[in-house]
C-alpha cells in the first residue's frame, strides 16, 4: 500500500530537522565559548589598568609629600651635605666589611693550624713544625721579590695584587698536601702555614703604613686649612 505524498514529505522535513539541531547547538556553545573568554580578557585588561592606576596615584601623592616636606625642612637641613654625608657611610661600611673579612681570614688560618700541629704530634712529626715554617716564610719573601721585580709598578699599589697572589699560591699547596703521604702531608701544611702566615705579617704592615700616611696627610690638609684660615 503506498503512503500519500504530504507523509512522505513531513516525514523527510522532520528528518531535516533533527539533523540540523546538533549544528545549531555546536554553534551556539562556541559562541558562547568565545564571549566568555572575551569578557574574561577585557576583565584582566581593566583589572591591570586599575592597578596601574592606583600606582600612578600613590607615585603622584609620595612626590607631593615629598616636595612639601621638604619645603617644609628648615634651611639647615636643606644645606646639610647628603652627598657626602652618604659616601662617608658607604666608605665605612665598605672598610667595616673588609674588616670581618680580614678576621674571618685570621680566624679561619689560626684554626687550621692548631688543627695541624695537633696532626703532626699524633703522627709523632713535631719537627716538621719549624722546618716547614721557616721554608714556608723563606718561599713568601722570595716570591714577593721577584714579584716586585717582575711587576715593578706594583709597588705604586701597595703589593696588594702580588700578595693576594702568593697567598692563593700556599691556599693551593695547602689543598694539594692532602693528596700525598703522612710525612709528605705534614710538611706541606707547614710550608703552606709559613707563607700564609708571613703574607699576613707584610699585609698588615702594609695596612699600617697606609694608614699612617693618611693620617700624616689628614693632619697636614688640617694644618694647610688653618693657615689658609688665619691669612684671611
Amino acid at each position: 500500500m503506498a503512503l500519500p505524498a504530504s507523509t512522505v514529505w513531513s516525514s523527510r522535513f522532520r528528518i531535516n530537522l533533527l539533523r540540523g539541531q546538533p549544528c545549531q547547538l555546536h554553534g551556539c556553545s562556541l559562541s558562547h565559548a568565545y564571549n566568555r573568554q572575551t569578557l574574561h580578557s577585557r576583565s584582566i585588561k581593566l583589572r591591570t589598568m586599575a592597578q596601574f592606576s592606583e600606582q600612578n596615584k600613590v607615585k603622584m601623592q609620595m612626590s607631593i609629600f615629598r616636595k612639601r616636606l621638604w619645603e617644609a625642612a628648615p634651611d639647615s637641613l636643606k644645606d646639610f651635605p647628603w652627598k657626602k654625608a652618604e659616601d662617608i657611610v658607604l666608605q665605612q661600611l665598605l672598610l667595616l666589611g673588609q674588616k670581618a673579612l680580614k678576621w674571618s681570614f685570621i680566624t679561619l688560618f689560626i684554626l687550621s693550624s692548631v688543627s695541624d700541629v695537633i696532626f703532626c704530634i699524633y703522627g709523632n712529626k713535631e719537627l716538621m713544625i719549624p722546618f716547614g715554617l721557616f721554608v714556608g716564610c723563606m718561599m713568601a719573601d722570595f716570591l714577593k721579590e721577584t714579584s716586585r721585580k717582575l711587576f715593578p709598578n706594583s709597588e705604586k699599589t701597595g703589593l696588594k695584587q702580588p700578595l693576594l697572589g702568593i697567598g692563593c699560591f700556599f691556599v693551593f699547596v695547602k689543598f694539594m698536601s692532602t693528596f700525598l703521604t703522612s710525612q709528605g702531608q705534614a710538611f706541606l701544611l707547614h710550608v703552606a702555614n709559613g707563607g700564609l702566615m708571613q703574607i699576613l705579617w707584610l699585609w698588615k704592615g702594609l695596612l699600617e703604613g697606609r694608614d699612617g700616611q693618611s693620617g700624616q696627610n689628614f693632619f697636614s690638609g688640617q694644618e694647610t686649612s688653618d693657615v689658609t684660615e688665619a691669612n684671611n
